[in-house]
């Protein structure tokens, strides 16, 4: 046990580690990317940064853009059609329990095309509650898939950026400032617009 957490460690932790992680994945085929990417979608806990990045290294900017923002735009959908359609009364009752959530409910039936175009954009936000909030909403499943399509390409796009060639990290410390600060950036304007959008909520 202790051995495979060392190699694991390695391979987390250096340049050559990482790059026979991403050959090991790209041995698998590029089908394995976006399962990876469908299944964040359908299980939270999942990280969408991680395996964006895993992607973007092991099949390269163009193939892995593209695995995972096929994989995570038909998951969210899913996950939309599957509350709307299959579990759409526990989830309504959920709902009703938590205040906030009912809000926002309301929010995005009044005002909800920019509010879920900008907020699907963000690489911080919790995709799938909205997905499960936008299901129980009155919006039609065509305008609900043309932002999940719009918003996330801007999303992976921009985690893209931020990830792609990782192992260069090891060598160039001005690349991973600026990646830091990207995504520093990123992440307190997440949590700006965050913050905006519950004052809203709560007039």
């Amino acid at each position: 046990m202790c051995v495979e957490l060392e190699k694991l460690f390695e391979k987390l932790t250096t340049r050559e580690g990482m790059e026979s992680l991403f050959a090991e994945v790209e041995a698998l085929g590029l089908i394995v990317g976006f399962l990876l990417a469908m299944a964040e979608s359908l299980f939270a806990f999942l990280p969408l940064f991680a395996i964006v990045i895993i992607n973007i290294n092991s099949y390269g900017f163009l193939l892995g853009f593209v695995a995972s923002y096929s994989g995570t735009v038909i998951g969210s959908y899913l996950v939309f059609l599957l509350v709307r359609y299959l579990f759409r009364k526990p989830a309504q009752r959920y709902i009703e329990k938590h205040e906030r959530l009912g809000r926002m409910l309301h929010f995005i039936d009044t005002k909800g095309f920019s509010f879920l175009l900008i907020l699907l954009s963000l690489p911080f936000t919790p995709s799938f509650a909205v997905n499960v909030i936008a299901a129980l909403s009155n919006m039609k499943k065509t305008v609900y898939l043309s932002i999940l399509i719009a918003a996330k390409a801007i999303m992976i796009l921009l985690m893209s950026i931020v990830g792609y060639d990782i192992t260069s990290f090891f060598t160039s410390p001005l690349q991973l400032t600026l990646s830091i600060i990207f995504l520093v950036v990123l992440y307190f304007f997440s949590k700006w617009y965050q913050k905006y959008i519950n004052r809203k909520l709560e007039k």
